[in-house]
């Protein structure tokens, strides 16, 4: 009985088995599968068809990649304050807005910066009376009336003094203080924040009446300082790249090309690629892309022999495309290709499938893809 359960349920698996890559190969085009129809006289006439050969053409062999616009660390600022206090005010901070270098972005209310002045104060008038005290005593020690010990005590005071009003100037430079201004006495509870580079706000963490402390981020600005291009590229590619060698970049309807300056010196364990940085070529040409914009790009890396196509004879469909072979029986079957390369007049492609006997379409690939996507 035991035997039968079991040759049963193996019966159930082996089914199941068989309808999952069922289902799965529904699922995904069949590339081995060339489409093919037969057209009449006339509907070649209209969709404008024409026939010749697929060449053998040296063209640029190009390295396809991917990759965002990105800057330098110089052009990103995470601006925070070096001491505790609580937002007094702050100004229209939206993201994408554009600021200035030294523009204030808030001002801080701040009860350690009052002490903090205070203490330079009084170390600062301290240092004033121990200067009198230490020449008052060397004095007295050179006509031998004082006695020495109380000189050196005179003069190591003035010295602790020294490095206390030195150090507090420092830090009170630090965060903003005008030292001039508080040496006459003109104490200030207020702090500016300011934007340590021209660019545009990333983010902002800013309400009135917020406490903040120095580890705190309080906004975050990216520059438009030496905008790039930063693309990935997989490690078999490194070894055609060169600096200098020309990368074209597309995003959103764009294309332009910047030149390799930078070719990164170790392989990401996980993606298995290396960061490659470009320039524009026309320096202008930055301000149509955004820091952190997605681009896709194409690295020519030399030259080889591939088979080629007139343009008019690919209908693109994506990164990819199709051309289309007209058999001896006069059927036009549907090629599957990869673009490797393309210049104004011929594109370089490799095809997914054997080609069939028969002539290549070499005008009006669009049009048949059209007829093919209705059939």
């Amino acid at each position: 009985m035991n035997k039968h359960i079991k040759i049963i349920v193996l019966g159930l698996i082996i089914l199941a088995s068989c309808d999952s890559k069922k289902m799965e190969s529904t699922d995904q085009p069949d590339a081995a599968a060339a489409q093919e129809i037969k057209l009449t006289a006339e509907q070649k006439q209209n969709a404008g068809i024409n026939l010749g050969e697929i060449v053998q053409h040296e063209m640029g062999e190009e390295v396809k990649c991917a990759g965002l616009i990105d800057v330098p660390p110089v052009s990103i600022a995470s601006v925070s304050l070096p001491i505790a206090g609580y937002v007094k005010s702050t100004f229209e901070l939206l993201p994408g807005k554009k600021v200035s270098k030294g523009q204030v972005l808030a001002t801080i209310n701040s009860l350690d910066y009052i002490q903090m002045q205070q203490e330079y104060l009084q170390a600062l008038s301290a240092l004033g009376l121990s200067n009198v005290e230490k020449s008052r005593q060397q004095v007295l020690s050179n006509e031998e009336v004082g006695s020495k010990k109380k000189f050196q005590q005179a003069e190591a005071d003035q010295v602790n003094l020294q490095t206390q009003v030195k150090s507090l100037s420092l830090k009170l430079e630090m965060i903003g203080c005008d030292l001039r201004a508080l040496a006459k006495g003109n104490m200030n509870a207020v702090l500016a924040v300011k934007s340590p580079i021209d660019g545009y706000i990333e983010e902002q963490y800013l309400a009135i009446g917020k406490y903040v402390t120095p580890a705190d981020i309080l906004v975050k600005i990216v520059g438009t300082l030496d905008k790039h291009v930063e693309v990935k590229v997989f490690e078999k590619d490194l070894s055609k790249l060169k600096l200098g060698q020309t990368i074209l970049v597309e995003s959103e309807g764009l294309r332009v090309k910047a030149k390799i300056f930078l070719i990164g010196q170790q392989v990401n364990l996980e993606t298995r690629t290396t960061s490659v940085h470009g320039h524009f070529e026309k320096t202008a040409e930055e301000k149509l892309f955004t820091v952190g914009q997605f681009v896709s790009a194409k690295i020519t890396v030399g030259s080889k022999s591939m088979s080629a196509v007139p343009q008019a004879a690919l209908a693109r469909v994506g990164k990819a495309g199709f051309i289309y072979i007209e058999s001896p029986a006069g059927t036009m079957k549907q090629i599957p290709v990869e673009i490797l390369s393309s210049t104004k007049d011929l594109v370089g492609i490799k095809p997914l499938v054997n080609l069939p006997e028969g002539k290549l379409v070499i005008s009006g690939a669009s049009a048949l893809e059209a007829i093919f996507a209705k059939d």
